[in-house]
């Protein structure tokens, strides 16, 4: 009797300790995430890419990774980091594609690294030569590193000389 009863309460025992699989990582990253705990949701998504590098849930933990560099910390070495690894990992991901336009748009905008940019931007159109999102790598393409406000005012000028009615010639 006494044994069946250690064999129980050791059975129940190691059951709780049992690591949390990677959908319990990811969610508990979302959870910290919402609260604004970016440190401790970058802890959880890097514990699932260690525990699970094969997971479903791996592509959508590095991308978490990035956007949260990106975003909230303003680490943009460490984005293109975590989106890197995406791309190179899961190129053929839902984000990867994301990712990678990120990283073209941080080198241009925010690391002032024109030629990365430009190396980059090229590598996504290599890669995916049929994503929504060609048009805005061609814009980035074409306003490498032009101030934002240039770019609008350009923007504002077309614009502007669109709507303008045609002059009649006269005969």
């Amino acid at each position: 009797m006494k044994l069946m009863l250690f064999t129980l309460v050791l059975i129940f025992s190691l059951a709780g300790c049992s690591k949390p699989n990677a959908e319990e990582m990811f969610k508990k990253g979302e959870e910290a995430q919402k609260a604004e705990q970016y440190d401790a949701a970058i802890a959880s998504y890097q514990e699932l890419i260690a525990a699970y590098p094969d997971s479903v849930r791996t592509p959508e933990a590095w991308y978490a990774v990035g956007s949260i560099y990106q975003n909230q910390k303003h680490s943009y070495h460490q984005a293109v980091q975590a989106f890197r690894q995406l791309v190179e990992k899961f190129p053929n991901h839902a984000t990867s594609s994301n990712a990678l336009f990120l990283i073209g748009f941080m080198y241009n905008n925010d690391l002032k690294n024109i030629d990365s940019a430009r190396i980059t931007y090229g590598d996504f159109l290599k890669r995916y030569p049929a994503n929504q999102l060609i048009g805005a790598v061609q814009f980035e393409l074409n306003n490498l590193g032009k101030d934002p406000d240039e770019i609008l005012k350009a923007q504002a000028r077309l614009a502007q000389e669109e709507t303008k009615p045609a002059k009649k010639k006269k005969k």
